[in-house]
């Protein structure tokens, strides 16, 4: 195995003959790899097996902790000496004082995925690499099964392909800096914790330019205060079960010719077809059948949430934009739309996605970068809503959206523009008012509703809260109501302090 390695991969391999946590290395495969080279590209040099083992422990590796019994018996490994020994001794304790943090108890009973992991053991080791002056040994290496695999069966020539001094010279320091690392776990926030928990449908590493986002994340207050506020509202949003499905007719006959179903609704001029045809149509499940049921999709629908990141959304106003925002995002998703988070300044941004390979289209939101944004490009109203629209008039004929504007009460845009806007999709306004003033804005019976959020309502944290929930649920119903077949639609009344003007003609009619 040595002879077909590169030195970077026998290090990292080879060193898992320390782990303490091993009885969870044939369950994570190289998912420790990728926290490993996540960590390396964002200057953490640890060595691959602490990663690992503190890893597992954040998905939920309980004690008792140590090395494996040949491993601690077999010389050929040269931990039989006493200092060594006691030395894996103190890291297995180490190990078990982590395993008993706030974190670790958290993250392992959420399940926390890949890139959450990775912020937490760069959050917790950093202050200990940071110290260290030891050689920069520890390099990234392509994940492998296969390779790792081979080693599990062959510790003792890994373990001995490359000089080990690097490793153990970095978990005497580790040992030694002990209450460095357990602090920096007792600092994590809980809540971040569980707020990034909520939005993780991470399929790989992140980039490390998302990953730098989640680490801003732990350690900006601005971003706490918003998360705080997430979790007062999400827990309502989360109640949301996406409904329906299909629809049974169980009476009057079929409901309509669908691809899948059973040999006695068969349509029979499939009956017509040769052996070949029948047989080939039958094997890639094209066979057409009378059926009794009927899937009920909702229409290709978007929700553009487009949040103001201007000077004049600092403080309460920016806390409670984003944390609607991150709270209407995710109760369309429950619905089955997609929803998509932008912000805008003087420019319009592009929607804040997870980057993937070749799926960023559907990629999860990037809550961290939507804590994380700061806009600096000043404000400029008629420049974006110029570009929204055009972005609209490319999109208009593959599906219809649905936007809504978070911004304050002089938020004056072109009522060219909005009526422009509001060809090509529905248009809804949040508007935050000063301390002193009423919102006066020529372009408001052009909109399809508005929700009006006061000063006062943004200083109490439980008037906050209802008034978010209260808009999420008015933009709920609505989008509800766009799922349902035309005159079906319900008629609820609008929340305090919101308006809707669901019928556009009265735009012509000073309405």
């Amino acid at each position: 195995m040595a002879t077909q390695l590169n030195n970077a991969e026998r290090r990292v391999y080879g060193s898992l003959a320390l782990c303490c946590a091993h009885t969870a290395t044939t369950t994570l495969g190289t998912r420790p790899l990728g926290w490993y080279n996540s960590l390396c590209r964002l200057g953490i040099v640890v060595p691959f097996f602490i990663v690992h083992d503190m890893g597992a422990i954040l998905l939920g590796a309980q004690p008792p902790f140590a090395v494996r019994p040949q491993v601690h018996n077999d010389p050929a490994f040269g931990l039989n000496d006493t200092d060594r020994i006691k030395l894996v001794e103190l890291y297995a304790k180490l190990l078990v004082e982590v395993a008993g943090t706030d974190v670790a108890a958290l993250s392992s009973k959420a399940s926390v995925e890949d890139a959450v992991v990775t912020t937490v053991l760069a959050r917790a080791l950093s202050p200990v690499s940071d110290r260290w002056k030891g050689p920069r040994a520890f390099e990234p290496v392509v994940p492998n099964a296969e390779i790792l695999t081979v080693t599990l069966s062959m510790l003792a020539q890994g373990w001995n392909s490359v000089d080990r001094r690097a490793e153990i010279d970095y978990l005497r320091h580790l040992v030694a800096h002990r209450l460095p690392l357990l602090l920096a776990l007792e600092q994590i926030d809980l809540d971040t914790l569980e707020l990034l928990r909520m939005f993780g449908r991470d399929a790989g590493a992140l980039p490390e330019t998302e990953l730098v986002d989640l680490l801003n994340v732990f350690s900006s207050p601005d971003a706490n205060d918003v998360v705080n506020f997430s979790l007062d509202i999400l827990p309502s949003v989360l109640e949301t079960r996406r409904g329906g499905g299909q629809q049974v007719f169980s009476v009057d006959g079929y409901s309509g010719v669908v691809t899948n179903g059973s040999l006695d609704s068969l349509v029979l001029t499939e009956m017509a077809n040769d052996d070949d045809l029948f047989d080939q149509r039958f094997m890639e499940n094209e066979m057409l059948y009378y059926g009794h049921e009927a899937q009920m999709k909702p229409p290709p629908r978007v929700f553009q949430i487009l949040v103001d990141a201007s000077a004049s959304m600092r403080g309460a106003r920016a806390v409670f934009a984003r944390g609607l925002a991150i709270a209407l995002a995710k109760k369309m998703t429950l619905l089955g739309f997609d929803a998509n988070v932008r912000f805008f300044d003087s420019r319009l941004y592009e929607p804040l996605r997870v980057r993937r390979h070749g799926r960023n289209a559907n990629a999860p939101m990037h809550v961290a970068g939507i804590l994380t944004f700061k806009g600096e490009h000043g404000r400029n109203y008629a420049r974006v809503f110029s570009q929204f629209a055009s972005d609209l008039d490319r999109m208009r004929d593959r599906v219809s959206i649905t936007a809504y504007i978070i911004t304050h009460a002089e938020c004056h845009v072109p009522a060219e523009l909005v009526r422009r806007i509001r060809e090509h999709a529905e248009l809804y306004g949040v508007f935050m008012l000063p301390s002193r003033g009423a919102l006066e804005l020529d372009y408001l019976t052009m909109l399809t509703g508005h929700e009006v959020v006061t000063e006062q309502a943004l200083r109490d944290k439980s008037a906050r809260a209802s008034r978010a929930i209260s808009i999420v649920e008015a933009a709920t119903e609505d989008a509800r109501n766009s799922m349902l077949p035309p005159g079906r639609m319900s008629k609820a009344p609008p929340p305090p302090g919101g308006e809707r003007l669901d019928d556009p003609s009265a735009w012509d009619e000073g309405e």
